[in-house]
Protein backbone atom coordinates (compact mmCIF):
# COMPACT_ATOMS: atom_id res chain seq x y z
CA UNK A 1 0.00 0.00 0.00
CA UNK A 2 1.17 3.58 -0.90
CA UNK A 3 2.49 5.78 2.05
CA UNK A 4 0.13 8.02 1.20
CA UNK A 5 -2.92 6.40 1.24
CA UNK A 6 -2.03 4.94 4.69
CA UNK A 7 -1.62 8.54 5.90
CA UNK A 8 -4.81 9.07 4.94
CA UNK A 9 -6.46 7.09 7.01
CA UNK A 10 -4.65 7.88 9.89
CA UNK A 11 -7.01 11.12 10.69
CA UNK A 12 -9.98 9.24 9.38
CA UNK A 13 -9.29 6.44 12.10
CA UNK A 14 -8.58 9.10 14.73
CA UNK A 15 -11.78 11.19 13.62
CA UNK A 16 -13.86 8.17 14.67
CA UNK A 17 -12.13 6.66 17.54
CA UNK A 18 -12.90 10.70 18.71
CA UNK A 19 -16.20 10.32 18.12
CA UNK A 20 -17.07 7.14 19.87
CA UNK A 21 -15.22 8.55 22.95
CA UNK A 22 -17.34 11.87 23.08
CA UNK A 23 -20.78 9.67 22.59
CA UNK A 24 -20.10 7.12 25.29
CA UNK A 25 -18.73 9.74 27.72
CA UNK A 26 -21.93 12.20 27.26
CA UNK A 27 -23.91 8.94 27.56
CA UNK A 28 -22.42 8.35 30.76
CA UNK A 29 -22.48 12.06 32.10
CA UNK A 30 -26.50 12.06 31.55
CA UNK A 31 -27.03 8.49 33.74
CA UNK A 32 -24.73 9.92 36.09
CA UNK A 33 -26.66 13.32 37.00
CA UNK A 34 -29.97 11.11 36.62
CA UNK A 35 -28.85 9.13 39.22
CA UNK A 36 -27.94 12.45 41.18
CA UNK A 37 -31.08 14.16 41.02
CA UNK A 38 -33.60 12.99 44.16
CA UNK A 39 -37.04 11.66 43.39
CA UNK A 40 -39.67 14.54 44.96
CA UNK A 41 -41.43 12.94 48.02
CA UNK A 42 -45.18 13.05 47.10
CA UNK A 43 -47.42 16.22 48.46
CA UNK A 44 -50.48 15.21 50.13
CA UNK A 45 -53.42 17.20 50.24
CA UNK A 46 -55.99 17.48 52.47
CA UNK A 47 -59.41 16.96 50.88
CA UNK A 48 -61.49 17.26 54.19
CA UNK A 49 -65.11 18.40 53.21
CA UNK A 50 -66.60 21.07 55.76
CA UNK A 51 -70.10 19.60 56.85
CA UNK A 52 -72.15 22.67 56.78
CA UNK A 53 -74.71 21.04 58.71
CA UNK A 54 -72.18 19.69 61.43
CA UNK A 55 -73.13 21.96 64.97
CA UNK A 56 -68.95 23.32 64.97
CA UNK A 57 -69.88 24.86 62.05
CA UNK A 58 -71.48 28.08 63.71
CA UNK A 59 -68.66 28.70 65.79
CA UNK A 60 -66.57 29.60 62.62
CA UNK A 61 -65.12 33.24 63.10
CA UNK A 62 -67.39 35.02 61.07
CA UNK A 63 -64.81 37.71 58.79
CA UNK A 64 -64.37 41.30 60.57
CA UNK A 65 -66.14 44.04 58.06
CA UNK A 66 -64.71 47.34 57.78
CA UNK A 67 -65.84 49.83 60.00
CA UNK A 68 -68.00 52.14 58.08
CA UNK A 69 -66.53 56.24 58.40
CA UNK A 70 -68.58 57.78 60.98
CA UNK A 71 -70.02 61.24 59.03
CA UNK A 72 -68.72 64.61 61.05
CA UNK A 73 -72.02 66.11 62.36
CA UNK A 74 -72.72 69.66 60.90
CA UNK A 75 -72.49 72.66 63.33
CA UNK A 76 -75.81 74.21 64.28
CA UNK A 77 -74.62 77.69 62.24
CA UNK A 78 -74.82 75.12 59.22
CA UNK A 79 -78.63 75.14 59.61
CA UNK A 80 -78.64 78.93 61.15
CA UNK A 81 -76.24 80.81 60.32
CA UNK A 82 -77.51 84.30 61.50
CA UNK A 83 -76.11 82.94 64.64
CA UNK A 84 -72.37 83.88 63.33
CA UNK A 85 -73.73 87.17 61.62
CA UNK A 86 -72.80 91.21 62.82
CA UNK A 87 -76.11 93.07 64.11
CA UNK A 88 -75.66 95.01 60.95
CA UNK A 89 -75.76 92.25 58.98
CA UNK A 90 -78.82 91.22 60.13
CA UNK A 91 -80.86 94.33 59.76
CA UNK A 92 -78.92 96.45 57.41
CA UNK A 93 -79.72 96.01 53.34
CA UNK A 94 -77.95 95.10 50.06
CA UNK A 95 -77.57 98.11 47.88
CA UNK A 96 -80.25 96.71 45.84
CA UNK A 97 -83.54 97.90 48.45
CA UNK A 98 -85.09 100.36 45.31
CA UNK A 99 -84.82 97.52 42.76
CA UNK A 100 -88.21 96.20 41.68
CA UNK A 101 -88.92 92.52 42.73
CA UNK A 102 -89.65 91.78 39.22
CA UNK A 103 -86.26 92.75 38.49
CA UNK A 104 -84.34 90.56 41.16
CA UNK A 105 -86.66 87.68 40.73
CA UNK A 106 -86.64 87.78 36.84
CA UNK A 107 -85.38 84.45 37.15
CA UNK A 108 -87.92 82.44 39.40
CA UNK A 109 -88.19 80.15 42.31
CA UNK A 110 -87.04 76.93 43.10
CA UNK A 111 -89.79 73.88 42.38
CA UNK A 112 -92.81 74.29 44.93
CA UNK A 113 -92.35 71.22 45.89
CA UNK A 114 -88.56 71.74 47.46
CA UNK A 115 -89.16 72.70 50.56
CA UNK A 116 -92.03 72.35 53.73
CA UNK A 117 -91.91 75.16 56.49
CA UNK A 118 -93.49 74.89 59.69
CA UNK A 119 -94.02 78.31 61.89
CA UNK A 120 -93.79 77.75 65.59
CA UNK A 121 -95.87 80.24 67.77
CA UNK A 122 -95.23 78.29 71.06
CA UNK A 123 -91.40 78.48 70.65
CA UNK A 124 -91.07 81.61 68.13
CA UNK A 125 -88.82 79.52 64.98
CA UNK A 126 -89.44 79.26 61.38
CA UNK A 127 -88.49 75.31 60.65
CA UNK A 128 -87.41 74.76 56.79
CA UNK A 129 -87.44 71.14 56.01
CA UNK A 130 -87.07 69.40 52.65
CA UNK A 131 -90.50 68.30 51.27
CA UNK A 132 -91.78 64.32 51.30
CA UNK A 133 -94.25 63.68 48.56
CA UNK A 134 -97.04 61.54 50.25
CA UNK A 135 -99.44 61.89 47.29
CA UNK A 136 -101.06 64.35 48.87
CA UNK A 137 -101.28 68.75 47.60
CA UNK A 138 -99.90 69.44 50.65
CA UNK A 139 -97.10 66.93 51.37
CA UNK A 140 -95.01 66.51 54.63
CA UNK A 141 -92.01 67.59 56.17
CA UNK A 142 -88.90 65.24 55.97
CA UNK A 143 -87.71 66.37 59.64
CA UNK A 144 -84.56 64.51 58.51
CA UNK A 145 -83.50 66.52 56.49
CA UNK A 146 -83.55 70.09 57.99
CA UNK A 147 -82.86 73.07 55.69
CA UNK A 148 -82.63 75.98 58.05
CA UNK A 149 -83.87 77.66 61.21
CA UNK A 150 -85.07 81.07 61.83
CA UNK A 151 -85.83 83.35 65.11
CA UNK A 152 -89.24 85.03 64.51
CA UNK A 153 -92.01 86.89 65.69
CA UNK A 154 -95.48 86.11 65.39
CA UNK A 155 -98.40 88.11 66.49
CA UNK A 156 -99.40 89.85 69.67
CA UNK A 157 -102.93 89.83 70.75
CA UNK A 158 -102.02 92.13 73.65
CA UNK A 159 -100.03 94.89 71.69
CA UNK A 160 -102.05 97.53 69.53
CA UNK A 161 -103.33 96.77 66.32
CA UNK A 162 -102.06 93.73 66.83
CA UNK A 163 -103.54 89.98 67.14
CA UNK A 164 -102.47 86.46 67.11
CA UNK A 165 -101.00 84.50 63.51
CA UNK A 166 -103.73 82.40 62.62
CA UNK A 167 -102.25 78.73 62.79
CA UNK A 168 -103.25 76.47 59.51
CA UNK A 169 -101.97 75.04 56.44
CA UNK A 170 -101.53 76.92 53.36
CA UNK A 171 -99.57 77.49 50.07
CA UNK A 172 -97.57 80.61 49.27
CA UNK A 173 -99.14 83.20 47.32
CA UNK A 174 -97.29 85.07 44.60
CA UNK A 175 -97.00 88.37 46.06
CA UNK A 176 -93.49 89.59 46.77
CA UNK A 177 -92.27 93.16 47.96
CA UNK A 178 -88.43 94.04 47.92
CA UNK A 179 -89.15 97.10 50.59
CA UNK A 180 -92.53 97.94 51.27
CA UNK A 181 -94.67 101.24 53.44
CA UNK A 182 -96.61 100.04 55.33
CA UNK A 183 -99.70 102.59 55.15
CA UNK A 184 -99.28 104.85 57.92
CA UNK A 185 -96.98 102.32 59.93
CA UNK A 186 -93.52 100.74 59.36
CA UNK A 187 -91.69 99.66 56.10
CA UNK A 188 -90.33 95.87 56.02
CA UNK A 189 -87.89 94.52 53.54
CA UNK A 190 -88.60 91.22 51.65
CA UNK A 191 -92.07 90.25 51.80
CA UNK A 192 -93.67 87.14 50.80
CA UNK A 193 -97.08 86.33 51.05
CA UNK A 194 -98.37 83.60 52.75
CA UNK A 195 -102.18 83.67 52.86
CA UNK A 196 -104.59 86.81 53.18
CA UNK A 197 -103.08 89.66 54.92
CA UNK A 198 -100.30 87.50 56.43
CA UNK A 199 -96.33 88.03 55.20
CA UNK A 200 -92.59 86.88 56.12
CA UNK A 201 -90.66 89.89 56.06
CA UNK A 202 -88.47 91.76 57.96
CA UNK A 203 -87.50 93.47 60.87
CA UNK A 204 -88.93 97.22 61.06
CA UNK A 205 -88.00 100.60 59.32
CA UNK A 206 -90.11 103.80 60.06
CA UNK A 207 -89.60 104.32 56.45
CA UNK A 208 -89.08 102.35 53.42
CA UNK A 209 -85.40 102.50 52.14
CA UNK A 210 -84.16 104.18 54.87
CA UNK A 211 -82.04 102.04 57.08
CA UNK A 212 -81.58 105.35 59.90
CA UNK A 213 -85.41 104.70 60.65
CA UNK A 214 -84.59 100.88 61.95
CA UNK A 215 -87.10 100.33 64.50
CA UNK A 216 -84.60 98.56 67.09
CA UNK A 217 -87.54 97.53 69.28
CA UNK A 218 -88.52 94.75 66.04
CA UNK A 219 -85.14 93.34 66.51
CA UNK A 220 -85.21 92.90 69.67
CA UNK A 221 -88.19 91.45 70.41
CA UNK A 222 -87.35 88.53 67.58
CA UNK A 223 -88.08 85.46 69.51
CA UNK A 224 -91.09 86.36 71.48
CA UNK A 225 -94.99 87.34 69.95
CA UNK A 226 -94.50 90.94 68.84
CA UNK A 227 -95.89 91.49 65.08
CA UNK A 228 -99.73 93.14 64.45
CA UNK A 229 -100.06 89.21 62.80
CA UNK A 230 -97.01 88.58 60.40
CA UNK A 231 -94.10 86.47 60.91
CA UNK A 232 -90.99 89.10 61.16
CA UNK A 233 -87.50 87.62 60.53
CA UNK A 234 -83.73 89.02 60.61
CA UNK A 235 -83.27 90.06 57.15
CA UNK A 236 -81.11 87.45 55.98
CA UNK A 237 -83.72 84.83 56.34
CA UNK A 238 -86.58 87.05 55.07
CA UNK A 239 -84.35 87.53 52.26
CA UNK A 240 -83.59 83.47 51.90
CA UNK A 241 -87.39 82.78 51.80
CA UNK A 242 -87.63 85.32 49.47
CA UNK A 243 -85.46 83.76 47.17
CA UNK A 244 -85.92 80.50 47.69
CA UNK A 245 -89.54 80.18 48.26
CA UNK A 246 -91.76 79.87 45.33
CA UNK A 247 -95.51 79.97 45.37
CA UNK A 248 -97.74 76.76 45.66
CA UNK A 249 -94.88 76.05 48.67
CA UNK A 250 -96.41 74.54 51.66
CA UNK A 251 -96.47 76.30 54.80
CA UNK A 252 -97.64 75.41 58.07
CA UNK A 253 -98.04 77.47 61.15
CA UNK A 254 -98.77 75.85 64.25
CA UNK A 255 -99.47 76.07 67.78
CA UNK A 256 -96.73 74.47 69.43
CA UNK A 257 -95.99 72.49 72.35
CA UNK A 258 -94.44 73.50 75.25
CA UNK A 259 -93.52 70.44 75.57
CA UNK A 260 -92.09 69.58 72.08
CA UNK A 261 -88.22 69.27 73.48
CA UNK A 262 -86.97 69.05 69.56
CA UNK A 263 -87.96 72.09 68.55
CA UNK A 264 -87.35 73.60 72.39
CA UNK A 265 -83.19 72.50 71.93
CA UNK A 266 -83.42 74.33 68.41
CA UNK A 267 -84.81 77.69 70.08
CA UNK A 268 -82.15 77.70 72.62
CA UNK A 269 -79.61 77.99 70.19
CA UNK A 270 -81.16 80.38 68.04
CA UNK A 271 -78.70 83.27 69.91
CA UNK A 272 -78.49 86.50 68.04
CA UNK A 273 -76.03 89.09 69.15
CA UNK A 274 -77.44 92.02 71.03
CA UNK A 275 -78.47 95.54 69.08
CA UNK A 276 -77.16 98.30 69.11
CA UNK A 277 -78.81 101.46 69.29
CA UNK A 278 -77.98 104.76 67.14
CA UNK A 279 -76.15 102.24 64.48
CA UNK A 280 -75.07 103.71 61.05
CA UNK A 281 -76.44 102.10 58.36
CA UNK A 282 -75.86 102.41 54.93
CA UNK A 283 -76.68 100.38 51.89
CA UNK A 284 -74.33 97.69 50.48
CA UNK A 285 -71.53 98.07 53.47
CA UNK A 286 -73.36 95.34 55.74
CA UNK A 287 -71.07 92.17 54.52
CA UNK A 288 -72.71 88.84 53.10
CA UNK A 289 -71.84 85.58 55.05
CA UNK A 290 -74.75 83.48 54.61
CA UNK A 291 -74.00 80.37 53.21
CA UNK A 292 -76.06 80.52 50.04
CA UNK A 293 -76.13 82.54 46.59
CA UNK A 294 -78.59 84.04 44.76
CA UNK A 295 -77.03 82.81 41.64
CA UNK A 296 -77.37 79.12 43.32
CA UNK A 297 -80.66 78.99 43.70
CA UNK A 298 -82.59 76.67 41.20
CA UNK A 299 -85.17 78.43 38.67
CA UNK A 300 -87.78 76.10 38.21
CA UNK A 301 -90.68 78.18 38.50
CA UNK A 302 -91.10 81.15 36.66
CA UNK A 303 -91.98 84.48 38.30
CA UNK A 304 -95.34 86.00 38.15
CA UNK A 305 -96.18 89.39 39.46
CA UNK A 306 -99.51 90.11 41.90
CA UNK A 307 -99.87 93.10 43.84
CA UNK A 308 -99.68 92.81 47.46
CA UNK A 309 -102.64 92.90 49.17
CA UNK A 310 -101.86 95.42 53.01
CA UNK A 311 -100.41 93.77 55.55
CA UNK A 312 -102.51 92.59 58.27
CA UNK A 313 -102.71 95.81 60.32
CA UNK A 314 -104.44 93.98 63.55
CA UNK A 315 -108.08 94.48 62.78
CA UNK A 316 -108.49 90.69 63.93
CA UNK A 317 -110.37 89.80 60.40
CA UNK A 318 -108.69 87.96 58.91
CA UNK A 319 -109.94 87.36 54.89
CA UNK A 320 -109.43 83.20 54.86
CA UNK A 321 -108.98 80.45 56.67
CA UNK A 322 -107.37 77.05 56.63
CA UNK A 323 -107.92 74.38 59.11
CA UNK A 324 -104.74 72.62 60.61
CA UNK A 325 -103.70 69.15 60.24
CA UNK A 326 -106.50 67.05 62.49
CA UNK A 327 -106.50 63.28 63.07
CA UNK A 328 -108.94 60.71 63.85
CA UNK A 329 -109.10 57.90 65.76
CA UNK A 330 -109.85 54.18 64.59
CA UNK A 331 -111.14 52.92 67.60
CA UNK A 332 -107.67 50.78 67.80
CA UNK A 333 -105.09 53.44 68.91
CA UNK A 334 -103.89 54.41 65.68
CA UNK A 335 -104.53 58.18 64.16
CA UNK A 336 -105.10 59.05 60.57
CA UNK A 337 -104.20 62.43 58.96
CA UNK A 338 -107.24 63.75 57.66
CA UNK A 339 -106.08 66.40 54.05
CA UNK A 340 -106.52 69.64 55.23
CA UNK A 341 -108.97 72.00 53.24
CA UNK A 342 -106.96 74.92 51.89
CA UNK A 343 -108.65 78.29 51.28
CA UNK A 344 -107.00 80.45 48.20
CA UNK A 345 -106.46 84.38 48.72
CA UNK A 346 -108.76 86.25 47.42
CA UNK A 347 -108.13 88.06 43.90
CA UNK A 348 -106.35 90.79 44.64
CA UNK A 349 -107.70 94.39 43.42
CA UNK A 350 -105.63 95.20 39.92
CA UNK A 351 -103.75 98.17 40.56
CA UNK A 352 -100.33 99.54 38.99
CA UNK A 353 -97.08 98.82 40.80
CA UNK A 354 -95.66 101.29 43.22
CA UNK A 355 -92.81 103.29 42.11
CA UNK A 356 -90.73 103.24 44.90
Amino acid sequence: MPMERQNAKIPLIAGLVIAALFLFGCTDTVEVAAELTPTPEPVIVSMEVVDLNDADFDEMPSPTPSPEPTPTPLPFSYYAPTVNMTYEELVGSLDDMSTKAKELLKDGFPDPQTYYIIVDKQWQVVLVYKRLDDGTKLGQPDLTQPVRYMLCSTGNPNKEYGHETTSGIWQIQVPKERFYQFVNLEAAQYLTLIHSRTYFHSVLYDKAKDLSTLVQESYDNLGSKASHACIRLTVPDARWIWYNIGYGTTCEIRDGDPLDTATGTIRAQLVLPKSIANIKLTAGTAPWTDNWTIEGVEHVLAYKYEAAPLPDLGDGEDEDTATPTPTVSDGTGTTATVEPTVTEAPTATPYVEPTW
